[in-house]
């Protein structure tokens, strides 16, 4: 299905959250083979990949990744906020664990790198509690709507996040332009002070994916639609001229 979104394609960065490593159940060995056929497709198309880690896959992969001369900061995005994820259904159980993490890393917390290594610590510290097995679509609903603070911390985050993601590339961005990140699951650009982040959203239900491309000193964020039953490139969402 992804395979006509490798058309010309170079480089390939995935910015984390590329399969639920760390799901309970049978469900895992499906997700880490559908990641092993991306890998494979990529590699028979000459296309060299960059794996970001995420929260969902915390174990493997690299923090960040730079582009256009490091103009442009890839990233996951739970580097964005120092307690990574803040709607998590676990962190109220890890409260402690979270803070003591945030604490140690606070003297170098400015590098973009660190904040990732950050994140990715909180991520392992937080082991995934098992909802019941409900059918749909109670199980939605279980998932997103509980513990109760959990869609009001939603609904913080989505309301910040531009703010939020800005001030990150100001402060940890060590001088890169542009934020491209995904996490939050809400596709998106926020622009400011002559910054701009770009949120990737999601392909789960309920979000929209995007894609960005980066070439020659042109960058383009832009739709990826279903089209029958594959991706394809949808409608540009914005362009910039980046000085490399």
């Amino acid at each position: 299905m992804l395979e006509p979104m490798l058309e010309g394609v170079g480089r390939l960065v995935l910015a984390g959250d590329i399969w639920q490593q760390r799901k309970i159940g049978p469900g895992r060995e499906a997700a880490r083979r559908l990641f092993d056929d991306l890998l494979e497709l990529a590699g028979e198309r000459g296309v060299s990949v960059d794996v970001l880690r995420g929260n969902h896959d915390p174990e493997g992969g690299e923090g960040v990744s730079w582009l256009a001369g490091r103009e442009v900061l890839v990233t996951h995005g739970d580097a964005i906020y120092d307690n990574a994820t803040p709607w998590s259904r676990e962190i109220g159980h890890y409260r402690e664990e979270v803070n003591a993490i945030i604490e140690k890393y606070e003297p170098r917390n400015h590098l973009a790198e660190a904040c990732a290594d950050r994140a990715r610590e909180i991520a392992l510290t937080l082991k995934v509690i098992p909802l019941p097995n409900l059918p749909p679509p109670f199980n939605f609903f279980a998932t997103a709507l509980w513990p109760p603070s959990r869609p009001i911390e939603i609904i913080r985050v989505w309301r910040g996040m531009g703010d939020q993601g800005l001030k990150f590339l100001r402060q940890s961005g060590e001088g890169a332009k542009v934020l491209v990140c995904g996490h939050f699951h809400r596709a998106g650009i926020w622009e400011g002070g002559g910054r701009v982040m770009i949120n990737t959203g999601s392909f789960m239900k309920g979000s929209r994916p995007w894609a960005v491309d980066v070439s020659d000193s042109n960058l383009t964020a832009r739709e990826i639609l279903l089209a029958g039953e594959v991706f394809v490139p949808g409608e540009v969402k914005g362009r910039w001229i980046l000085s490399v």
